[in-house]
């Protein structure tokens, strides 16, 4: 059974100009801003847009190629009219938080659509489907690409009442945004810095590496961004060595005991002895 028409929904933000990369790449694109008709239609330049897709469209043959490697949007199918997902989606837009009120949603980010579904009950049977009969969310791990796709089972749906609620559950899930962007950033520093190091060869890449720095980090019972880049200088010069007291003992036990110092001062003289060490191997 057809699963119904296809279209692209993208990011203004991560594609910003939207309207000239699609001009660029079609010369008549069928789209629709969601920021117009919206309180939001003074951010037109960073709207997300949903794209209706015909057969071999150059838009979707774009969007593999680099779009979807920079997560800027995600692949749609419905039995819908458009306009009757394009008031879906519109009623995506703003949410009601549990704390803060009335906020605008990220949608056409599909890792934040995959968040919220995450911690649905039943994402088959979710309102945020609503019309939508399936749903591809692209996502970067590794440097490649994967799709987590999603289909609403076939089922009624209560048509929804006011703004879609935010649980605490929701919060949490699309709290892990803001973990793996500063992971991201944990991994460039690594690449940069210590693309050669043990910890790079101990994890097997960058991203995994950080994802090291980023447990580490919580299990020594340091907190705050200064911390996980000293630890990750630290683990990136003498990987997990740097924890062993067989092996680097005055390094391992000033990361992992407490002492008199406070805990950040007791980090920046691991990281100040860790510079010690690496400079010694050199000149040997």
């Amino acid at each position: 059974m057809s699963q119904g028409q296809r279209f692209l929904l993208l990011d203004g933000i991560a594609l910003e100009p939207l309207e000239r990369w699609l001009y660029e790449t079609h010369p008549t694109p069928e789209y629709e801003p969601l920021y117009l008709d919206t309180p939001l239609a003074g951010c037109r330049p960073v709207s997300p847009c949903l794209i209706t897709l015909e057969a071999h469209s150059p838009i979707w043959t774009r969007f593999l190629d680099e779009g979807a490697s920079r997560e800027a949007g995600w692949l749609l199918t419905s039995h819908a009219s458009r306009e009757e997902v394009i008031t879906h989606l519109r009623w995506l837009l703003f949410v009601q938080h549990p704390w803060q009120g009335e906020q605008v949603l990220r949608i056409a980010s599909p890792r934040v659509m995959r968040y919220l579904l995450e911690a649905e009950p039943q994402p088959s049977r979710s309102p945020l489907l609503g019309p939508i009969n399936a749903l591809w969310l692209p996502s970067v791990e590794d440097q490649v690409v994967r799709w987590h796709r999603v289909t609403r089972e076939q089922v009624e749906l209560a048509e929804p009442q006011g703004r879609f609620a935010l649980t605490e559950r929701h919060c949490d899930s699309l709290s892990r945004i803001a973990w793996h962007r500063f992971r991201g950033e944990l991994a460039a520093h690594l690449s940069s810095y210590f693309a050669t190091g043990p910890l790079m060869h101990q994890a097997g890449s960058a991203d995994e590496a950080a994802a090291v720095v980023i447990e580490s980090t919580a299990e020594l019972g340091f907190t705050g961004r200064r911390a996980h880049f000293y630890l990750a200088n630290i683990l990136g010069a003498h990987g997990l060595d740097a924890l062993d007291e067989t092996v680097l003992p005055d390094l391992a036990i000033l990361l992992t005991q407490a002492n008199a110092q406070p805990a950040m001062e007791r980090l920046k003289s691991a990281a100040t002895l860790a510079q010690t060490l690496s400079n010694k191997k050199e000149i040997a």
